[in-house]
């Protein structure tokens, strides 16, 4: 897409909680209309947006008709079905693609990606056991925070270790599924890293922030 979303146009927002009523209260003050989905009613963002949309994200008639009534789709947050965009972007374009979308939803997936990209990332673990978790702490060091690898949100299904004699606990907690061990030093700095979808050329200068953390994240 080379043309710019103008004033006056219809955004969708695929998830209709406080992000997506911030986003709606911000769109509409600059002149755009709003739509959004999810499966709830009454909703957050519904209340303050143009139209809400009530229906399952494998309701394809219900999607397409969302789709069909916007200039363009984005997210709220990442928890959205990246399926749901295969749907969406036969009517009108979705930002960011499904792919990226895929990508965020599992920090395994986001990181290696990044890594991939030639970008610096904190080094992490996947850990499959709590014997593996055992092993990747004691490799990483403590104190470290565990996170799932996917669906943690909101600091959500996360735990901070600082002890390794008391790891049993949380293998009990994750139940040997698949998880994912991301650790930082506490005197190393974090910055987190935006790594937006370029569609055409273009330039623009970020903000640098830090956060001194150390974490770990399961699945």
């Amino acid at each position: 897409m080379t043309n710019p979303i103008l004033p006056g146009a219809t955004l969708g927002v695929l998830g209709s909680g406080q992000l997506g009523r911030m986003f709606a209260i911000a769109a509409r003050r600059l002149g755009y209309r709003v739509h959004v989905y999810s499966p709830d009613v009454d909703t957050p963002a519904g209340q303050v947006a143009d139209r809400e949309f009530s229906a399952a994200y494998d309701d394809l008639d219900q999607l397409a008709e969302f789709a069909r009534s916007v200039d363009v789709v984005t997210f709220e947050f990442e928890n959205v079905p990246a399926a749901v965009t295969d749907c969406i972007q036969k009517h009108c374009p979705v930002f960011p693609s499904g792919y990226v979308l895929s990508v965020a939803q599992n920090r395994i997936r986001e990181k290696s990606t990044l890594r991939d990209a030639g970008l610096v990332v904190p080094e992490f673990l996947e850990v499959n056991s709590a014997a593996e978790l055992r092993a990747g702490v004691a490799e990483l060091g403590v104190p470290s925070v565990v996170k799932s690898a996917s669906w943690g949100y909101d600091g959500k299904g996360q735990a901070v270790i600082h002890d390794l004699t008391r790891l049993t606990k949380y293998g009990r907690l994750w139940r040997l599924t698949k998880q994912f061990l991301n650790s930082l030093l506490i005197s190393i700095v974090n910055c987190p890293l935006l790594a937006p979808e370029i569609r055409r050329a273009s330039s623009f200068t970020m903000g640098r922030f830090a956060i001194r953390t150390r974490t770990i994240f399961w699945m």
